[in-house]
Protein backbone atom coordinates (compact mmCIF):
# COMPACT_ATOMS: atom_id res chain seq x y z
CA UNK A 1 0.00 0.00 0.00
CA UNK A 2 1.60 3.54 -1.20
CA UNK A 3 0.92 6.06 1.50
CA UNK A 4 0.61 10.23 0.71
CA UNK A 5 3.32 11.84 2.62
CA UNK A 6 3.11 16.08 2.83
CA UNK A 7 6.48 16.87 1.63
CA UNK A 8 5.68 20.67 1.73
CA UNK A 9 4.60 21.76 4.94
CA UNK A 10 4.84 25.24 6.58
CA UNK A 11 4.17 26.42 10.34
CA UNK A 12 4.19 29.73 12.20
CA UNK A 13 7.42 29.85 11.54
CA UNK A 14 7.26 30.28 7.56
CA UNK A 15 7.14 34.18 8.89
CA UNK A 16 4.09 36.16 7.38
CA UNK A 17 3.17 33.12 5.33
CA UNK A 18 2.17 30.28 7.92
CA UNK A 19 -0.47 29.78 10.38
CA UNK A 20 -0.65 26.65 11.91
CA UNK A 21 1.09 25.55 15.32
CA UNK A 22 3.88 22.39 14.98
CA UNK A 23 1.48 20.83 17.50
CA UNK A 24 -1.66 21.56 15.83
CA UNK A 25 0.37 19.87 11.88
CA UNK A 26 1.26 16.78 14.39
CA UNK A 27 -1.72 15.52 15.74
CA UNK A 28 -3.88 16.87 12.38
CA UNK A 29 -1.09 14.15 10.53
CA UNK A 30 -1.56 11.90 13.17
CA UNK A 31 -5.60 12.07 12.77
CA UNK A 32 -5.12 11.55 9.04
CA UNK A 33 -3.47 8.60 10.21
CA UNK A 34 0.12 9.74 8.19
CA UNK A 35 2.77 8.06 9.54
CA UNK A 36 5.68 10.55 8.55
CA UNK A 37 5.05 14.11 8.36
CA UNK A 38 8.15 16.88 6.32
CA UNK A 39 8.48 20.60 8.28
CA UNK A 40 9.75 22.82 5.27
CA UNK A 41 9.31 26.35 6.44
CA UNK A 42 11.10 29.14 4.79
CA UNK A 43 14.38 29.80 4.85
CA UNK A 44 15.29 28.55 8.01
CA UNK A 45 14.80 25.12 10.70
CA UNK A 46 13.46 27.72 13.25
CA UNK A 47 11.04 25.17 14.95
CA UNK A 48 13.54 21.77 14.34
CA UNK A 49 13.81 20.71 17.61
CA UNK A 50 10.45 20.99 18.82
CA UNK A 51 8.98 19.57 15.40
CA UNK A 52 11.10 16.42 16.17
CA UNK A 53 9.92 16.33 19.64
CA UNK A 54 6.36 16.95 18.73
CA UNK A 55 6.60 14.24 16.11
CA UNK A 56 7.88 11.42 17.76
CA UNK A 57 5.70 11.85 20.61
CA UNK A 58 2.79 11.24 18.04
CA UNK A 59 4.21 8.76 16.57
CA UNK A 60 5.01 10.36 13.51
CA UNK A 61 8.15 9.98 11.66
CA UNK A 62 9.49 13.58 10.94
CA UNK A 63 11.29 14.63 7.94
CA UNK A 64 13.38 17.80 7.98
CA UNK A 65 13.99 20.20 5.86
CA UNK A 66 13.16 24.22 4.20
CA UNK A 67 11.66 25.98 1.53
CA UNK A 68 14.80 27.83 0.21
CA UNK A 69 13.58 31.08 -1.77
CA UNK A 70 16.30 33.25 -2.99
CA UNK A 71 15.66 36.01 -5.46
CA UNK A 72 13.16 34.78 -8.41
CA UNK A 73 14.91 30.86 -7.43
CA UNK A 74 12.83 28.49 -5.10
CA UNK A 75 14.07 24.85 -4.23
CA UNK A 76 11.97 22.55 -1.37
CA UNK A 77 15.38 21.01 -0.01
CA UNK A 78 14.67 17.75 2.09
CA UNK A 79 17.73 16.12 4.30
CA UNK A 80 18.33 12.17 4.14
CA UNK A 81 21.11 11.61 6.85
CA UNK A 82 22.97 14.27 9.10
CA UNK A 83 25.92 14.60 5.98
CA UNK A 84 22.57 15.78 3.81
CA UNK A 85 21.53 17.99 7.39
CA UNK A 86 25.37 20.09 8.20
CA UNK A 87 24.73 20.88 4.46
CA UNK A 88 21.45 22.27 4.80
CA UNK A 89 22.49 24.27 7.35
CA UNK A 90 25.54 25.39 5.07
CA UNK A 91 22.48 26.53 2.52
CA UNK A 92 20.58 28.22 5.00
CA UNK A 93 23.83 30.22 6.30
CA UNK A 94 24.80 31.55 3.34
CA UNK A 95 21.16 32.38 2.33
CA UNK A 96 21.49 34.84 5.07
CA UNK A 97 25.21 35.98 5.85
CA UNK A 98 26.48 36.07 1.63
CA UNK A 99 25.24 39.21 0.28
CA UNK A 100 25.98 37.78 -3.14
CA UNK A 101 24.43 34.71 -2.51
CA UNK A 102 23.43 32.24 -5.85
CA UNK A 103 21.11 29.42 -4.73
CA UNK A 104 21.59 27.14 -7.45
CA UNK A 105 25.53 27.40 -7.11
CA UNK A 106 25.03 26.87 -3.41
CA UNK A 107 22.95 23.90 -3.70
CA UNK A 108 25.25 22.34 -6.29
CA UNK A 109 27.98 23.28 -3.92
CA UNK A 110 26.19 21.51 -0.95
CA UNK A 111 23.60 18.92 -2.72
CA UNK A 112 25.25 15.55 -1.57
CA UNK A 113 22.40 13.74 1.19
CA UNK A 114 19.68 15.82 -0.07
CA UNK A 115 17.03 15.77 -1.73
CA UNK A 116 15.73 18.57 -4.29
CA UNK A 117 12.09 19.02 -5.09
CA UNK A 118 11.17 22.20 -7.43
CA UNK A 119 9.27 23.75 -10.35
CA UNK A 120 12.08 26.41 -11.05
CA UNK A 121 12.81 25.49 -14.20
CA UNK A 122 16.11 26.99 -14.51
CA UNK A 123 17.16 25.78 -11.14
CA UNK A 124 15.96 21.78 -12.41
CA UNK A 125 17.71 22.26 -15.50
CA UNK A 126 21.11 23.77 -13.57
CA UNK A 127 21.10 20.92 -11.53
CA UNK A 128 20.36 18.14 -13.89
CA UNK A 129 23.88 18.76 -14.94
CA UNK A 130 25.20 16.92 -11.75
CA UNK A 131 22.61 13.99 -12.11
CA UNK A 132 18.56 13.69 -11.51
CA UNK A 133 19.39 11.16 -8.39
CA UNK A 134 17.06 12.66 -5.51
CA UNK A 135 15.86 15.58 -7.92
CA UNK A 136 12.15 15.86 -8.45
CA UNK A 137 9.65 18.59 -10.50
CA UNK A 138 7.03 19.67 -7.94
CA UNK A 139 3.39 19.12 -9.02
CA UNK A 140 1.13 21.40 -6.98
CA UNK A 141 -2.72 22.07 -7.78
CA UNK A 142 -2.97 25.45 -9.18
CA UNK A 143 0.61 26.16 -9.31
CA UNK A 144 1.87 25.33 -13.14
CA UNK A 145 0.88 21.75 -12.50
CA UNK A 146 0.12 21.05 -16.28
CA UNK A 147 3.63 22.58 -17.30
CA UNK A 148 5.48 21.21 -14.85
CA UNK A 149 4.28 17.97 -15.84
CA UNK A 150 5.05 18.50 -18.98
CA UNK A 151 8.93 19.66 -17.71
CA UNK A 152 8.98 16.46 -16.01
CA UNK A 153 8.82 14.10 -18.72
CA UNK A 154 10.70 16.19 -21.74
CA UNK A 155 13.58 15.75 -19.15
CA UNK A 156 13.53 12.75 -17.77
CA UNK A 157 13.64 14.21 -13.81
CA UNK A 158 10.55 12.46 -12.46
CA UNK A 159 7.89 14.41 -10.84
CA UNK A 160 6.44 14.54 -6.91
CA UNK A 161 3.20 15.61 -5.84
CA UNK A 162 2.92 18.27 -3.21
CA UNK A 163 0.43 20.66 -1.54
CA UNK A 164 2.15 23.28 -0.39
CA UNK A 165 0.47 23.41 2.86
CA UNK A 166 0.61 26.57 4.94
CA UNK A 167 -2.47 26.11 7.01
CA UNK A 168 -3.55 23.62 9.42
CA UNK A 169 -6.92 23.33 8.49
CA UNK A 170 -9.28 25.01 5.65
CA UNK A 171 -11.07 27.02 8.43
CA UNK A 172 -7.76 29.26 8.51
CA UNK A 173 -7.62 30.63 5.45
CA UNK A 174 -9.17 34.07 6.14
CA UNK A 175 -6.83 34.23 9.11
CA UNK A 176 -4.05 33.68 6.58
CA UNK A 177 -5.51 36.45 4.84
CA UNK A 178 -4.83 38.93 7.49
CA UNK A 179 -1.57 37.99 8.29
CA UNK A 180 -0.70 38.91 4.37
CA UNK A 181 -2.04 41.86 4.58
CA UNK A 182 -0.33 42.46 7.38
CA UNK A 183 3.08 41.48 6.02
CA UNK A 184 2.60 43.49 2.89
CA UNK A 185 1.64 46.78 4.56
CA UNK A 186 -1.84 46.96 2.73
CA UNK A 187 -5.73 46.16 2.52
CA UNK A 188 -7.28 43.43 2.54
CA UNK A 189 -8.78 44.32 -0.89
CA UNK A 190 -5.41 45.21 -2.26
CA UNK A 191 -3.98 41.20 -2.00
CA UNK A 192 -3.44 39.39 -5.60
CA UNK A 193 -3.85 36.21 -6.21
CA UNK A 194 0.01 35.80 -5.79
CA UNK A 195 0.36 37.41 -2.43
CA UNK A 196 -1.28 34.53 -0.44
CA UNK A 197 -1.37 30.78 -0.55
CA UNK A 198 -4.49 28.90 -2.46
CA UNK A 199 -7.78 27.97 -0.10
CA UNK A 200 -6.89 24.23 -0.38
CA UNK A 201 -3.34 24.48 0.81
CA UNK A 202 -3.94 23.21 4.38
CA UNK A 203 -2.73 19.82 5.79
CA UNK A 204 -5.28 17.52 3.83
CA UNK A 205 -6.09 13.56 3.70
CA UNK A 206 -5.18 12.48 0.51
Amino acid sequence: MCYFIHLNVHSHYSKGWGIPAIEELCQKAKALGMKKLALTDTNGLYGLIFFIQEARDTGIEPIVGSELAAGSHRALVLVKDRHGYANLCRIISALHCDQDFDLIQSIRDYRSGLIVISDDFRLLKALKRDGIDDLFVELSPRYQMARCYAFSRKTGIPPVATNRVYLGRRGQFCLHRILRAVALNTKLSSLGPNDTCQRHNYLASP
